[in-house]
């Protein structure tokens, strides 16, 4: 289980909501490899992921009145 996939299962996210936030440039298939982490993921991928993870987490954090944790992409990512 890769820190991604804690993140999102923690938040009760799917890879769609993740899509959902930058629909243009990322997909569902660049989600689901991250998310395994079988095999490095391309910096560019990182930070469509980190970019939407941290809009999901922003919008999450505006609907409970709570602080938000913005991550970095070392933290989410092996490097």
């Amino acid at each position: 289980m890769t820190k991604l996939d804690e993140i999102l299962n923690e938040l009760g996210a799917t890879n769609h909501a993740l899509v959902e936030k930058l629909p243009v440039n990322l997909n569902h298939k660049m989600v689901q490899k991250a998310r395994l982490g079988k095999k490095p993921v391309p910096k560019h991928t990182q930070n469509l992921i980190l970019q939407a993870l941290n809009m999901l987490l922003r919008e999450k954090a505006v609907a409970e009145d709570k602080d938000v944790k913005q991550y970095k992409r070392e933290e989410v990512f092996e490097l």
